[in-house]
């Protein structure tokens, strides 16, 4: 069972694994990321807004509970973030726990943001009972993304560097005259940051020349500043196929829905090699 599913990176790792699922159950609302799910995975199970399911049904069905509740509401990015039992972040993932203790999987995996307040950090693992395991995405990937892992699935390390540099996941295909960006942005960009372009190391996103690119974030489509690529010759966007690649997808994985979606799903979803290196401890 995955709890907000997103577009179903769980099932490719799974896949990557070889671990062979009968059933999957899945647990999501947005309508783009359910259509790009079910395109990869016919066969998935779509439950629904998590706030609505009865676990009960469940119980002796499931061996793997997985997911990751909204980070948004913890993230560091947010404006007066939650930080205490009292928002939606904290009721979203009550709901994890209520389907955790419900149906008693033999293993579960949970996966939030790094930058969440310390307090709902040690709340989280103290109803887990376990602490979690912070991994950086570029072990396994072109893309710095620390993310915390909760998890009972026995010997989970750190993983050893691949290193897949940003430069490998250069999509050379594309035509970079769509993706490259205005002056207009460019002008926002610079207004942006003291010192202008030259300054810019904190705010845009990467460099071509640096050895990885920054989180990939669900806010992409809003361009500048969140999906700037300093390339070799222009400033532009990254491709949606350049995004499936830094969070481990197949190319062309999420195509199908808008280039707005694409990127927000993707940004959404799990460096899929990252879970691939816990699940194979199972």
């Amino acid at each position: 069972m995955s709890l907000f599913d997103g577009i179903s990176c769980g099932q490719v790792a799974l896949e990557k694994v070889g671990i062979k699922v009968n059933t999957y159950y899945a647990s999501e609302i947005d309508k783009y990321a359910i259509q790009i799910a079910q395109k990869n995975y016919p066969n998935t199970i779509q439950l629904g807004d998590i706030i609505n399911i009865d676990f009960s049904q469940f119980i002796d069905k499931i061996d793997l509970i997985i997911g990751g509740s909204p980070c948004t509401f913890w993230s560091v990015a947010r404006k007066n973030r939650e930080v205490d039992k009292d928002g939606i972040g904290w009721k979203l993932f009550s709901k994890y726990i209520e389907a955790l203790r419900t149906i008693k999987p033999r293993y579960f995996l949970y996966e939030n943001v790094a930058s969440m307040p310390k307090n709902i950090k040690d709340f989280i693992s103290e109803e887990f009972g376990v602490e979690p395991i912070l991994i950086n995405s570029s072990l396994v990937s072109a893309q710095n993304r620390n993310r915390l892992y909760w998890t009972n699935i026995p010997n989970v390390q750190q993983p050893k560097d691949k290193g897949i540099l940003l430069k490998n996941v250069v999509n050379k295909g594309i035509n970079k005259k769509d993706l490259i960006h205005t002056q207009k942005a460019l002008d926002y960009m610079d207004r942006q940051v003291s010192g202008g372009r030259n300054h810019w190391d904190f705010q845009h996103h990467s460099d071509i020349k640096n050895n990885k690119s920054s989180a990939i974030v669900a806010n992409f489509f809003k361009g500048v500043p969140y999906n700037v690529l300093i390339d070799s010759d222009c400033i532009r966007k990254f491709d949606p196929v350049e995004c499936e690649r830094l969070q481990t997808l197949p190319d062309n994985y999420t195509e199908g829905i808008s280039n707005t979606q694409r990127y927000k799903s993707i940004g959404n979803g799990w460096t899929v090699d990252v879970i691939v290196h816990i699940l194979k401890n199972i």
